[in-house]
């Protein structure tokens, strides 16, 4: 189950979908729903990823680790594993550690992710690729878990 970081839940989520973020649960009722308004009628699975932890902390601010927005949304489910998503907001990065049965909707926004752990992630996404686009957005420290 999601654990919010940075906030409390309630504002947390507030913040993220005004950013165009939902996290839900494989189990949420508006699972379908959900999948079909972020992906219209991509919503078939793309293919799967093991994401690791990095090496060390100048690995976990590149790639994945560094601020970005992606090319298209995205509806991703954790399989295994646990990590944090850290995405901006008008006040600021709203921090959550996803793990198996959580899902992250994306409508593009600004993120980041460090792997705590080897995790597995379905993804889904609309488009031809996720293309991931780097903001230039100072990394600072990851939240502590």
């Amino acid at each position: 189950m999601a654990r919010f970081l940075t906030h409390d839940e309630t504002r947390a989520r507030e913040l993220l979908a005004t950013a165009g973020v939902l996290i839900l649960s494989v189990d949420d009722p508006r699972h379908d729903s959900v999948l079909a308004e972020v992906l219209g009628d991509q919503t078939d699975e793309r293919g799967r990823i093991v994401a690791d932890p990095p090496a060390d902390a100048g690995a976990a601010d590149e790639g994945m680790g560094a601020w970005h927005v992606n090319a298209g949304n995205e509806f991703e489910t954790v399989v295994s594993g646990d990590g944090v998503l850290e995405f901006i907001t008008a006040e600021g990065p709203v921090a959550v550690l996803l793990t198996a049965g959580d899902i992250m909707a994306v409508s593009r926004a600004e993120h980041r992710y460090l792997p705590l752990t080897p995790q597995e992630w379905i993804l889904r996404y609309a488009g031809d690729d996720l293309v991931a686009t780097e903001t230039g957005r100072e990394s600072g420290p990851w939240p502590t878990v």
